[in-house]
């Protein structure tokens, strides 16, 4: 079988009642479609715990963008404030939008980490993918955190990491007329008030942000049957 879950921003309580629902085999595939950090109190902890499982891919998202660019620089500095002290221009602005965007408790956890499992962290971050593309029992899916930008201009891979990460996907729009786009990053009342807290599943999107960190629901969706399901 093959999984994908949503937006999950540290929440341990959500993704740990996901896995037991989902109950993977060995032989089964968990993607992960980014901002696993943030919001919530449980990001690196729940890195932490990916990073062990032979079966689970990440996906990078915004924050894990922001996370492996300037958390080397926050612990080197010994805080983010010192950090943002030291950078000026689009760098400083960048990572004090990271900075208003409830990242506080990620960046707290990481600083409380050995110098070996900071490095650990890293890594794993490094191993996030832009995007994947799957087929599944007859469909294809192409997999990313918010869509992607410019799509009609060039080959999928000849985009840049930052179309995957900051795109603004348009969902009554058809990106592809044979494959299915599996989105997280826009929450899925902000389609419309009527998928508050569901998936959105039209028009060949699959979009999996139910706000799992703003008092809605953890989605993940079973490629193979395209069941949803719930924390």
């Amino acid at each position: 079988m093959i999984y994908v879950i949503g937006d999950i921003h540290g929440c341990k309580d959500k993704y740990d009642e996901m896995l037991q629902k989902l109950n993977p085999s060995e032989q089964d595939a968990v993607f992960v479609l980014g901002d696993v950090i943030d919001v919530g109190d449980d990001g690196i902890e729940i890195l932490n715990d990916m990073m062990y499982r032979a079966n689970i891919y990440p996906i990078l998202g915004e924050r894990e963008y922001y996370a492996k660019k300037y958390l080397p620089l926050i612990a080197e500095k010994g805080s983010a404030q010192k950090a943002l002290e030291s950078l000026d221009g689009d760098e400083k602005a960048e990572l004090s939008d990271w900075l208003s965007m409830k990242s506080e408790k990620t960046i707290e956890a990481f600083l409380k980490l050995s110098d070996e499992e900071k490095e650990a962290i890293l890594e794993f971050l490094e191993e996030f993918a832009d995007f994947e593309e799957i087929e599944c029992k007859g469909k294809k899916f192409i997999l990313t955190h918010a869509g992607i930008s410019n799509h009609e201009d060039r080959d999928l891979y000849e985009h840049e990491t930052e179309d995957f990460v900051f795109a603004k996907t348009d969902y009554n729009k058809i990106y592809f007329p044979d494959a299915y786009l599996v989105t997280g990053h826009t929450p899925t009342v902000a389609i419309g008030r009527e998928f508050a807290g569901k998936v959105y599943a039209k028009k060949r999107h699959l979009a999996l942000d139910c706000g799992a960190a703003f008092g809605g629901r953890l989605a993940a969706v079973c490629l193979d049957t395209l069941k949803v399901s719930y924390c």
